[in-house]
């Protein structure tokens, strides 16, 4: 889950109305949905996550475009988003009517296993996108639909900045020279992802991190990313409420986590991981207005 925020407070237990509180607010929350079981299917996820914002309106809301990230609607924005999911059909006419008639904001080849349009990287690292992969890169070109290239084995992952020219999003993920985990970029991966104008959010699960999933070890890997792919392609990516979290496993500790990004490399870069980066990355990105 990308959240763009300056500070949060408060607790982050469940996806409901108690998602965010405190006195700052979620510029955007994307949230991930994957297969859960072998029935599972897109349409039937985002007709739950449609009644959830509708049963939740209070507290929650769609965003769409750039005037929903600069209104004033204190409710958390939230983008839904699809992890290696099935489509029913590719192709411009379809993903738009996913955007309108189904409520997906953006998607991602893969998840922790191979799909239709290529290999996760726990599969060969050498691996190419399959047709429909590159069929759907095409497609997406023509879409307002987000691309998330996280989970992508490191040979689709270098076809689709070949085949994809809009900024790609990587939502989370961690430095892969620091931790050695299939999961993680490699150096020049983050390079490519700063000449591509895209935007990493730093995943918490310690197991990524180093060993805690600690501020200290955040620290370095929002360092690297920084320095390698460029002080405006860093982000929030925590993967809060799916995977197992450590010492940021608590919403609360991003308030430390920003403090420290602030006292070791300045306020700026604080701001810009914090908040600014996403909310940039999206207001490219997104259509203007309805």
């Amino acid at each position: 889950m990308l959240s763009g925020v300056g500070q949060l407070e408060g607790g982050f237990p469940v996806y409901g109305s108690s998602y965010l509180t405190g006195s700052s607010h979620a510029a955007a929350v994307l949230s991930s949905l994957f297969p859960h079981s072998p029935e599972s299917c897109l349409i039937g996820e985002l007709e739950a996550h449609d009644d959830l914002l509708g049963s939740h309106s209070s507290s929650l809301r769609l965003v769409t475009t750039v005037e929903d990230l600069n209104s004033e609607d204190r409710r958390t924005g939230v983008l839904p988003h699809s992890e290696g999911f099935h489509l029913p059909a590719i192709g411009p006419d379809a993903l738009d009517v996913l955007w309108a008639e189904h409520s997906l904001r953006s998607l991602a080849l893969t998840w922790n296993h191979e799909t239709d349009y290529g290999f996760s990287c726990y599969d060969d690292v050498a691996a190419r996108l399959k047709p429909t992969g590159r069929q759907l890169l095409r497609a997406l070109e023509e879409s307002p639909l987000l691309l998330d290239l996280a989970h992508l084995n490191d040979a689709g992952f270098d076809e689709a900045l070949d085949l994809y020219s809009p900024p790609v999003l990587v939502t989370h993920s961690f430095c892969r020279a620091i931790v050695g985990h299939p999961r993680g970029l490699a150096d020049e991966q983050l390079r490519a992802i700063g000449d591509h104008g895209g935007l990493v959010g730093l995943a918490f699960v310690p197991e990524f991190l180093g060993q805690h999933g600690s501020v200290d070890e955040a620290l370095r890997h929002i360092e690297r990313i920084a320095s390698l792919a460029g002080e405006d392609a860093v982000s929030i990516g925590s993967d809060w409420g799916v995977a197992a979290m450590g010492e940021l496993g608590d919403p609360a500790s991003l308030v430390g986590l920003v403090d420290a990004v602030g006292r070791n490399y300045g306020a700026s870069l604080a701001e810009k991981f914090a908040f600014a980066n996403a909310y940039d990355f999206l207001c490219a990105q997104l259509p203007l207005a309805s």
